[in-house]
């Protein structure tokens, strides 16, 4: 398998977040968190978690929110669950659930069938600068219990902060969480599930471009239109 990246609170209404990608086109959202009028509703747009040892907002912040990287060094640590709704006409509409890094799968309160029931896709961040043994545990927790609840979730890793690292250093990285994370899935039974490893950072293009792709795997139209673009060049 290679060890690439795979290929495959509320803010105010009309909030600018010009700092994605512009084609993207996103636009403001409800205030109330039931997202903005249009084709889809908040409950059937698809959902992304932004999950992790500790809570990375900052990720959020600066891909959707035009948050420059230095701004996120003052940005306060909250226990509970920040929701975004991102949404453009019908190609991309999706939520982000940004979740606290201290979360407790079973606890009582965590309703594991309505946080992973609707979800499309779950990031997982791992800082790459830091002892991520224990990351590497709740991750393999993480996508277990969300595998059991829904076996259509898309499972990213983020292996983040590696702007400070040298470019050996981020493979051997990226080698190491790759391996120890798959052979964690094995032995708990669940190899059959996939996890595509990100080299992340905010301070470049990264974070960006591996948003972009976790986004993609969620619009069913992009086979189709991959398609009639190929045969628009031919």
């Amino acid at each position: 398998m290679s060890y690439e990246a795979d290929e495959d609170d509320q803010y105010p209404p009309g909030y600018d977040v010009g700092s994605f990608p512009k084609d993207f086109g996103y636009g403001g959202f409800d205030q109330d968190g039931d997202g903005p009028t249009g084709p889809m509703t908040g409950e059937q747009k698809p959902r992304i978690l932004l999950m992790g040892l500790r809570r990375e907002s900052s990720i959020q912040k600066v891909v959707f929110h035009k948050m420059s990287p230095n701004e996120t060094l003052f940005l306060e640590s909250t226990n509970k669950i920040i929701k975004d709704d991102i949404s453009n006409s019908s190609f991309v509409q999706f939520q982000i659930w940004d979740f606290p890094g201290q979360i407790d799968f079973f606890d009582p309160t965590f309703d594991s069938d309505m946080i992973f029931g609707g979800c499309g896709a779950l990031v997982f961040v791992i800082d790459a600068q830091d002892d991520y043994t224990e990351a590497l545990n709740k991750l393999n927790l993480t996508v277990t219990k969300a595998f059991k609840v829904n076996q259509g979730i898309r499972f990213e890793v983020f292996i983040h902060k590696v702007d400070g690292l040298s470019d050996d250093y981020k493979m051997e990285t990226q080698r190491d969480i790759h391996q120890r994370a798959n052979d964690d899935l094995t032995d708990t039974g669940f190899d059959q599930i996939h996890l595509s490893f990100h080299l992340t950072s905010i301070y470049d293009h990264s974070i960006f471009e591996a948003f972009s792709k976790v986004v993609q795997k969620l619009i069913p139209q992009l086979p189709t239109l991959e398609n009639l673009l190929n045969i628009f060049i031919s």
